[in-house]
């Protein structure tokens, strides 16, 4: 089968990403239990950094706009599916002070010290080489915060499932993921378990 852009992949299934937000006790009865995980870890970093501004990279239907927002933080998310685009906007619309919707991939990441820290959520999962990306987050802001799968039965499972569908799915270690940061001029600062799903972590840029 040849290899389907994700981004098709999550404007095709948008709604259906979307619903996983909306009871954490069913999403964790079917094991989407980590995104409530690392929804909340990633705020929790946020708010310990004292950031005022974020970019939510593939913020996909913007579930970390009301925690963000709530606080006073601008939040800029960027996501390239029109589907998402659509449901974060709605969601959006609730902080029209605080929050602003793109609708641009992560390759159109350009901003230079635009915000206090840029986030990715789910986002790693699907890039086939991350040192771009996190470059690009790391110079858009001096503090990343990203979720990273880890290698497992779980893991292969979901190259399995989402194989069928053309879309690659990629796993990292924690030496990877140090390895990562310094190709990328960042260090690690902090590394919380997701249990079997994998990593969030907070990268600083060197001194």
């Amino acid at each position: 089968m040849p290899r389907s852009d994700f981004r098709t992949y999550f404007h095709n299934r948008a709604s259906r990403f979307d619903a996983f937000y909306k009871s954490e006790r069913v999403s964790r009865l079917i094991g989407r239990g980590p995104i409530f995980d690392r929804l909340r870890g990633a705020v929790d970093m946020v708010t310990g950094l004292g950031a005022k501004s974020v970019l939510d990279v593939g913020c996909g239907s913007g579930p970390l706009f009301e925690p963000l927002a709530s606080k006073g933080i601008k939040v800029t998310g960027i996501d390239p599916a029109p589907a998402m685009v659509a449901l974060a906007r709605q969601r959006a619309s609730a902080f029209p002070d605080l929050v602003v919707v793109e609708q641009r991939g992560w390759e159109e990441i350009k901003e230079i010290d635009s915000y206090d820290a840029a986030v990715a959520l789910g986002v790693y999962d699907y890039v086939e080489d991350p040192r771009d990306l996190l470059t690009r987050m790391g110079k858009a802001a001096p503090a990343v915060i990203a979720s990273f799968p880890a290698p497992g039965l779980r893991l292969q499972l979901r190259k399995v499932r989402y194989g069928a569908h053309g879309v690659g799915v990629h796993g990292y270690t924690q030496a990877r993921l140090s390895d990562l940061a310094s190709d990328c001029g960042l260090r690690l600062e902090k590394v919380s378990p997701l249990g079997q799903a994998g990593f969030l972590v907070q990268f600083a840029r060197r001194d």
